[in-house]
Parts: structure tokens; C-alpha cells; sequence
């Protein structure tokens, strides 16, 4: 049995690819991730005008951070995916931006595991694809290397990586963009910008080294370069 992973891309439709749109349109059920009650999903937004209302399966992530409730939750949801396959279904499991990169699909694919189920992941276009092209900056030259990294209220880590790579990249960013900016100041990184739903009509760019100040979104990615 097999369940197909697809990565969306940043927000903008037009960036899926056309391996994702196929086997969305082949599958029966495509399962659709949301993390508020209400029932929006930035991720049913970007398949909308794709696939029809009534293939979607929506399944509520809570944005707690309990890693225990999540941990329900994985479980829950891949003993149902089990059951739709074992009825013949072919099932799609749809997440922004690149599957592999920070997505709640590499938890889900863990529990998959235990009931026999294989995941195939279909590539999508990541945040730290679509950030640099937005700015036409260049993230790595002949002789360089970058890094992607998790933002922590610790930021030696950062300066480590400033140090040692061309570019930086630092992902979950919105809920401690005090502390990048400070940092930023601190150790004199010359480009710094964050994006904010790169790609949508509402985006972001906000240069890090300015005092304009801005509400920025969960889906929010950060570029360093020190040189």
C-alpha cells in the first residue's frame, strides 16, 4: 500500500508542479492538513480551482505544541489512511511547500510505517527556493555552501552558521523576529530580510536591518548573508 506525499510549493498555485496536479487529480481521496477550527487551509486554497470539493479529506492539526497530542493525532490520522487504502482508494496527503523540509508530513509518514504503508514523496518548490528568487539574490557561489536552520531564543548556533556559510537560511522565524533582528544588529549581518507567505498577494519583505516593523505570519523564512 502507498500514499503519495505532495509538496505545494510557498502559496502560489501556479507553482505546483504537474507531477503534483496528475496525481492529485488521479487520487480518490487528497487529504488536506489545517491547523484552525474554523476550517481554513492555505493548503486547500492553493488546490481549490485543482481538485474537486468533493474529494478533499480535511484533518485538524492543532498548533499547540504538544508533542504528545500531535502524537495522537499522527496516529490517528494514519490508521484512517490505512483503512481508505485497504478499500482500494488512492490517496493523496498534500503540504506547503517541500515535503521533506519541516512539514507534518515526515511525522505522518513514521506512523504510516506501522500499518504497512509506504509514502512516495512528490517533490515541491520550498521556502528557501522561492525567498531568493523573489529578492534575485544569490544564495551560493563557486567555493560556497549554505545552511538551513530553526530559530531558538539561543542565537550562538546563528552566529556559527554566519560564520561558516555563505547564506543562512532560518526557518519558524515569526514568533522570535525580536530576537533575529537583534542579532542581525549585534553581529553585523550586511543582507538580512525575512519573507512573510512569499508568493501570496499578501507577502512580506521586510529588511531586518531597518526599524520598520511589520506582523509577520507562521509561514515566514529568513535569508542571512554576513558578506
Amino acid at each position: 500500500m502507498k500514499v503519495y506525499g505532495i509538496g505545494l510549493g510557498p502559496g502560489d498555485p501556479e507553482l505546483l508542479t504537474l507531477k503534483a496536479v496528475r496525481i492529485m487529480n488521479e487520487s480518490d481521496i487528497v487529504v488536506v492538513p489545517q491547523s484552525n477550527k474554523t476550517g481554513r487551509s492555505l493548503a486547500k486554497d492553493i488546490i481549490k480551482d485543482i481538485v474537486p470539493e468533493e474529494k478533499i479529506y480535511m484533518y485538524y492539526f492543532p498548533m499547540t505544541g504538544d508533542k504528545d497530542d500531535l502524537d495522537t493525532k499522527y496516529a490517528e490520522l494514519a490508521e484512517q489512511v490505512a483503512d481508505m487504502l485497504k478499500d482500494g482508494k488512492k490517496i493523496s496527503y498534500i503540504t506547503i511547500g517541500d515535503a521533506p523540509i519541516y512539514s507534518t508530513l515526515n511525522y505522518l509518514a513514521h506512523k504510516l510505517e506501522k500499518h504497512g504503508v509506504k509514502t512516495e514523496f512528490i517533490p515541491g518548490i520550498s521556502a528557501i527556493s522561492a525567498v531568493p528568487n523573489i529578492l534575485c539574490m544569490p544564495v551560493t557561489e563557486k567555493d560556497e555552501s549554505f545552511c538551513t536552520v530553526e530559530m531558538r531564543d539561543d542565537t550562538s548556533f546563528l552566529k556559527e552558521c554566519t560564520e561558516k556559510f555563505a547564506t543562512v537560511f532560518v526557518m519558524k522565524v515569526h514568533n522570535k523576529l525580536d530576537v533575529l533582528k537583534k542579532f542581525v544588529k549585534d553581529n553585523g549581518i550586511k543582507t538580512a530580510y525575512v519573507i512573510s507567505r512569499a508568493t501570496l498577494k499578501d507577502e512580506i519583505i521586510l529588511d531586518l536591518n531597518s526599524d520598520e516593523v511589520r506582523d509577520i505570519n507562521y509561514l515566514s523564512t529568513a535569508i542571512l548573508k554576513k558578506g
